[in-house]
């Protein structure tokens, strides 16, 4: 008998393993699905749209991307199938055994440039990137098991969202490391959301109007905080990505230039691609995605997609047609995907204090 007894309460405690890990892995799908489709919950969000349906309102398509390939992506609306496109970065960390997706960073359109060309009357509170995170600190808490968010609540330590931090441009946004926009107040962590927005004109409808960017923390971190970070005293939500570029891989080309129309900008801008994972093929490619000059944005009805700017096999400074450098920015700083911006001056030189605070503040590693 007590063996039979014995046998019953291991097959038990068998059967409670089993269903736990079962729960603990529909958790973390569950958690990854959220994560996976957080740009576009968070695009219907910042417009009031979340309620609505496709066939009242738009469908949302993502388009992903890491480093140089979600800078070079953009957000546009398509007004014959009224889809939504919008650009989505997933970063992750190594937390522990694990990795982390810290955050995502989205970048999205606003609500004027919805309505405006899906004829929509959206209205409502105008919502923040900072909305967004709370509304995720929410699911993260409605997620947690009741021992779970016992003992988040005794640890005393809390998240909390203050305004969101507004960019001067998007050129400026995407270099920002959510790390540093994250900081102990007491006991707690205060995020702010690194984001930007652009008004859309109704009249020029160029590509980087109407815009509404952010950069917010996944469902995975706030959750990992919840159960481990604050009862542990943890000083950082996550564990930083990585520290300041101090000097690029290169300080040339690798695989040639492209010359191209930058709009923000309003100005000319001739790109050397000097990280490792540079090919001519890769290059030649990615400069087909840019405009040869004003008239050729203008022709493609001010698109971010354009039919190629100049591509040549010389480094810029060995080009006849790069001009005058002002300063360079240099973007995905040691990574494969490195490219440093050359500027003209009148955007980023002695003739544009203003251009060059701004350039400053755009690139990974700024180099007048």
């Amino acid at each position: 008998m007590h063996f039979r007894i014995t046998v019953i309460t291991g097959i038990d405690y068998l059967g409670i393993g089993l269903i736990a890990a079962l729960l603990a892995a529909q958790a973390m799908a569950d958690v990854a699905a959220y994560d996976a489709s957080l740009c576009e919950r968070a695009q219907r969000y910042v417009v009031n749209a979340e309620t609505l349906s496709p066939a009242d309102g738009f469908a949302v398509r993502v388009q992903r991307g890491e480093g140089n390939g979600f800078h070079t992506i953009q957000m546009s609306i398509e007004p014959a199938t009224r889809t939504v496109v919008i650009a989505a970065s997933s970063p992750a960390v190594r937390a522990g055994e694990s990795t982390l997706t810290t955050h995502v960073a989205c970048k999205m359109v606003d609500r004027d440039r919805v309505n405006d060309t899906l004829d929509l009357e959206l209205d409502g509170a105008v919502r923040s990137c900072g909305d967004v995170n709370a509304l995720t600190y929410r699911e993260a808490l409605a997620s947690l098991t009741p021992g779970e968010r016992r003992r988040y609540q005794a640890a005393g330590r809390t998240l909390r969202f203050a305004p969101d931090y507004v960019a001067a441009s998007g050129g400026e946004w995407l270099p920002l490391a959510i790390d540093d926009y994250i900081r102990a107040d007491g006991p707690d962590l205060v995020v702010t959301a690194p984001s930007v927005r652009v008004a859309w004109n109704r009249d020029e409808r160029n590509f980087f109007q109407g815009t509404q960017h952010c950069k917010l923390v996944t469902l995975a971190a706030m959750r990992r905080w919840m159960i481990t970070g604050a009862e542990r005293g943890d000083k950082e939500l996550f564990p930083r990505a990585k520290v300041a570029c101090a000097a690029p891989s290169s300080s040339t080309s690798r695989a040639g230039s492209c010359r191209f129309w930058f709009a923000p900008a309003q100005a000319m801008v001739c790109q050397d691609y000097s990280g490792s994972g540079w090919t001519i093929d890769s290059a030649t490619e990615e400069c087909g995605r840019r405009h040869a000059s004003s008239d050729a944005l203008r022709a493609a009805a001010n698109r971010y997609e354009g039919s190629g700017g100049v591509f040549s096999d010389l480094t810029c400074s060995a080009r006849d047609d790069a001009g005058e450098v002002g300063g360079t920015c240099v973007f995905q700083c040691q990574e494969g995907d490195e490219a440093q911006w050359r500027m003209p001056k009148v955007v980023a030189g002695s003739e544009s204090p203003a251009g060059a605070a701004m350039m400053s503040r755009a690139c990974d590693l700024y180099i007048p």
